[in-house]
């Protein structure tokens, strides 16, 4: 089975494909090829959320195509697949499974649209002003991308550190007085106990927590995009940047196939990706070689 991991603008693309393109021989190979059995594109989450603002017509194709090729299947966000892949380092028995389901029809309800573009635009918000603070912050030093992947591991290490001890000495700690709110209240609703939080601040300690695939490749990929901004190269560094590099770390996990932005595919190349994953990175502008892929997979 071909697991296919798509950005925006390839799913835009594909819901949108003019008879006689590369992207709908591409559409066609997709669509025979899931009902045989033997590929699947799930929806992203990001590309959910990214479809709100558009006019209902293109969120209907995005949707019809989606459901072509997957029936309903989604890929986790990196967020739910954290928990899931922290959690696992004291239970190995814990059962990692990277999709979801998505009822049909969201295409077409305006409500939902309007609700989850009002979200989004607050969450845009918080990435804004985090993301200014933070390259701010970049803006004072000269360091290498090794080098900037070196102290942001150092830094979400020891924030997440710092919040697990906070737990193991009051596990009734608000969950607002964490600091990765988000992880916390994940990992305490799947039933974390004081225990597994010193055994997990262990790993974290002798460096096993930052190697978790979706981890290590947001690091990775992050350290790269810091880097860019720094030499001028990505100058204006925004929300939509900060999006691709979660999206990245699923699709080098959990796909087979991604298909991204130029920028983006540049960037995993540059970051030596393949060194890790066996996942094939293409930009959209790839079409012919994206065929030949699906072709010679399918």
């Amino acid at each position: 089975m071909l697991f296919v991991y798509l950005d925006q603008c390839a799913a835009s693309y594909l819901a949108k494909a003019e008879v006689g393109s590369d992207w709908k021989l591409i559409r066609e190979k997709m669509s025979s090829a899931f009902s045989a059995g033997r590929m699947i594109c799930p929806l992203p989450n990001e590309n959910l959320i990214e479809s709100s603002p558009c006019e209902i017509q293109l969120r209907i194709a995005i949707e019809d195509f989606f459901h072509c090729v997957s029936n309903g299947e989604r890929f986790l966000d990196i967020g739910e697949m954290m928990i899931a892949e922290t959690l696992r380092l004291v239970r190995p028995n814990h059962v990692i499974y990277p999709f979801g389901t998505i009822g049909v029809g969201w295409g077409r309800c305006e409500e939902s649209a309007r609700n989850a573009r009002e979200a989004n635009l607050v969450r845009r918000e918080k990435m804004r002003q985090r993301i200014e603070s933070h390259t701010n912050h970049l803006a004072a030093t000269d360091q290498t991308s090794e080098e900037i992947f070196r102290r942001a591991t150092e830094e979400r290490c020891g924030i997440f550190w710092r919040d697990l001890n906070k737990f193991t000495t009051n596990p009734a700690t608000p969950a607002t007085d964490y600091e990765l709110v988000w992880l916390m209240e994940g990992l305490i609703g799947r039933g974390l106990t004081p225990d597994e939080a010193t055994k997990i601040g262990d790993a974290v300690r002798f460096h096993k927590w930052e190697r978790i695939s979706v981890n290590y490749f947001d690091l990775l990929l992050g350290s790269r995009w810091d880097h860019d901004h720094l030499c001028g190269q990505r100058p204006n560094y925004s929300p939509n940047d900060e999006i691709d590099r979660w999206r990245s770390a699923i699709a080098l996990c959990y796909s087979d196939l991604y298909i991204t932005d130029g920028y983006t595919a540049d960037l995993c190349r540059r970051a030596r990706v393949a060194d890790h994953t066996s996942t094939r990175v293409y930009s959209a502008r790839q079409t012919r070689d994206i065929l030949n892929f699906i072709e010679g997979c399918t």
